[in-house]
């Protein structure tokens, strides 16, 4: 059974990229990591782009690297940034090619996750009050997702995946 293309959407800080790393290892299928496939693409770091040409750039960039990761692979993992799905039909787009899955963090983690790391541009200054204003703005979004997981054991997310593919 292929497993097709299995998309991780959620709040920065929540753990994307790191259980990406995890599911891919476990199912030995390519993870790409939207963020820093752009960055590599951009040649810059995603804070570089929203300085130099703003957000909207930054999403139509976002966009349209999902849609081109997306045709070129039958089969992968995709890490994507926090706010991928909130932008551009982003969310549909997933839906409709693959497997949703969001990642969900609460407020305190996220919180303690972000602080660390400064490079985010969009929790920069008083990261609490973002990370709120973020949550109040996205969950809707990501709660639409096929896949909602609190916990990050790859076993039983697969399981999740095989019965939606079944």
């Amino acid at each position: 059974m292929s497993i097709g293309r299995i998309y991780l959407i959620g709040m920065p800080g929540s753990g994307k990229s790191y259980f990406g790393r995890k599911l891919s290892e476990a199912l030995n299928i390519t993870l790409v990591d939207l963020d820093s496939a752009i960055e590599q693409k951009e040649n810059r770091t995603i804070s570089e782009i929203f300085a130099a040409d703003g957000e909207a750039y930054f999403r139509e960039v976002e966009n349209s690297f999902l849609k081109e990761i997306s045709v070129q692979h039958e089969e992968i993992i995709v890490s994507t940034g926090g706010g991928t799905p909130c932008f551009l039909d982003g969310l549909d787009f997933m839906i409709q090619n693959g497997v949703t899955v969001f990642l969900e963090a609460d407020k305190e983690l996220l919180i303690e996750r972000l602080i660390s790391k400064s490079h985010r541009p969009l929790v920069q200054g008083d990261t609490e009050k973002r990370v709120e204003d973020l949550l109040k703005n996205r969950l809707p979004i990501y709660e639409r997702a096929q896949i909602s997981i609190a916990h990050r054991e790859v076993d039983l997310l697969l399981d999740e995946i095989k019965s939606l593919k079944s």
